[in-house]
């Protein structure tokens, strides 16, 4: 019998999860396949016995019944159930594919019929749904698949209708024949490296073999001399590759420093749970402008007793609060965004490649903190390479907008600061007007100044004065 696994089913109900079950089938006397001891239920059906998962033996006729009910809060509503054939998502997800669509010779959906196709079910009320699996003689080797798909029609006026749906599963080994697991990758994509983005790398793996059965991953990220900047593990699935079906296995990469212009090479690697590699394969992507990482995460439990300072380890971003800034303790974060996904500025406002997201505070400081970030050769590029078009901006999400604030610049640190009360998404952004940069010579230089008049004006006034007495005597 095989080995039992958790399952996560889609449901098409907004905002619904419908939770997993294992169902064991073990042919008894009357070939009934045992139902689940639990309930998985969404928002509107609650369905025991949402996966059916076994050995069954060619000849062989089962049953597999399934109860779907409703709670006493829920609407009325008419509920269908079908038959139809068992997809996947790139990701693992269950689909249900329509007969047209389920071309696969691994396919259980013609040996399985039901009883009851539609019905009826009032508040609180329950229905029986006997799904009676026929296993023909010459059914082959390996393994055989489908899914049960039970779904109301919607429900609601106007033109907003409501449908809840589960998709139950059916994983049928064919006992006593050859299990083949076997795959290949079919595609190792090659990508651009974006300033600001982790690189991300995707491994497409098809199952070759005749039953599904789970995978893992290793990628490694060379340079163009040969040595190694990363080897990053992707842990074994969820869920089970079907056979014939494609998964996409994704690894991120983050760099521990900037990136130099160049081809970078991507081995990866795919492996069985026990490690028997199944294929490997050799990708790349390319550095074509200036790369910096996406500054790293950072957090700190905030007290209103004291002063505190929350930073990056590569010293890129750093927040000072001052004492009595917040009211309660709060744990703030500095997380990594991708400048792909900012929200796109008015007129005017170009948006550089530093950014970043500081969660933990929703309302507004009581005292001003400061924020200094340390600009890129990415965003001085934005920037024609003139530092005193660089800003800091907040994105403000109440209007739904970007707030440019006013800025420091000091050219000698490459550092910008601004002072705010309320915290969101941040960008280094670029803007048609210049303001004062600080430079740490001319500070010098005008503080030695400053020292010598004085001295200058103590002198006069200390001639002056002997001057006076002189003149006196």
């Amino acid at each position: 019998m095989k080995k039992l696994r958790p399952m996560l089913l889609a449901s098409l109900a907004i905002g619904a999860i419908v939770l997993t079950q294992t169902l064991s089938i073990t042919p008894a006397s009357a070939n009934t396949l045992l139902p689940a001891v639990w309930k998985s239920s969404n928002p509107q059906l609650i369905v025991s016995g949402a996966i059916i998962e076994g050995d069954v033996v060619p000849g062989t006729n089962y049953t597999h019944t399934m109860t779907i009910s409703t709670r006493s809060t829920d609407p009325p509503m008419d509920v269908l159930v079908d038959v139809k054939g068992l997809g996947q998502t790139p990701d693992g997800a269950v689909q249900a594919l329509d007969a047209a669509n389920d071309t696969s010779s691994y396919s259980a959906r013609e040996y399985i019929t039901l009883d009851n196709n539609s019905f009826h079910l009032d508040p609180g009320a329950s229905a029986q749904v006997v799904a009676s699996i026929n296993i023909p003689a010459d059914v082959g080797t390996g393994g055989r698949y489908a899914v049960i798909y039970i779904h109301n029609q919607p429900v609601g006026t106007g033109q907003v209708g409501i449908v809840s749906a589960i998709n139950v599963p059916v994983y049928l080994t064919i006992k006593g024949t050859q299990l083949i697991q076997t795959g290949k990758i079919t595609s190792l994509p090659n990508t651009q490296a974006v300033s600001g983005d982790p690189v991300d790398v995707s491994t497409l793996f098809q199952n070759t073999g005749n039953i599904d059965f789970k995978v893992k991953a290793e990628v490694i990220i060379q340079d163009a001399q040969g040595k190694i900047l990363d080897m990053i593990t992707i842990p074994v699935t969820s869920s089970a590759v079907v056979p014939g079906l494609t998964r996409q296995l994704d690894a991120t990469f983050i760099p521990q420093g900037n990136l130099a212009l160049g081809t970078y090479s991507v081995q990866s690697k795919v492996m069985k749970e026990d490690g028997t590699v199944l294929d490997q394969a050799t990708g790349n992507f390319n550095v074509e402008k200036p790369y910096v990482p996406p500054p790293p995460a950072a957090s700190i439990t905030l007290n209103p007793a004291s002063a505190a300072t929350l930073a990056t380890d590569d010293g890129r971003i750093s927040i000072f609060f001052l004492q009595g800034s917040i009211t309660g303790e709060a744990k703030v974060s500095i997380q990594s965004y991708s400048p792909s996904q900012l929200p796109t500025p008015k007129s005017g406002i170009t948006l550089g490649t530093t950014c970043f997201r500081v969660d933990g505070l929703t309302g507004l400081l009581v005292k001003k903190a400061t924020v200094t970030v340390k600009y890129s050769s990415a965003d001085m590029d934005k920037a024609g390479g003139d530092a005193t078009k660089l800003e800091l901006a907040r994105w403000d999400e109440g209007q739904s907008g970007w707030t440019v604030l006013k800025t420091k610049v000091n050219t000698q640190a490459s550092t910008l600061a601004a002072d705010t009360n309320q915290f969101s998404i941040w960008a280094v952004v670029v803007t048609s007007s210049q303001h004062a940069t600080i430079n740490l010579w001319e500070v010098i230089g005008g503080a030695a100044a400053g020292v010598i008049i004085i001295v200058l004006l103590v002198y006069f006034f200390i001639l002056k004065m002997r001057i006076g007495k002189t003149t006196s005597n």
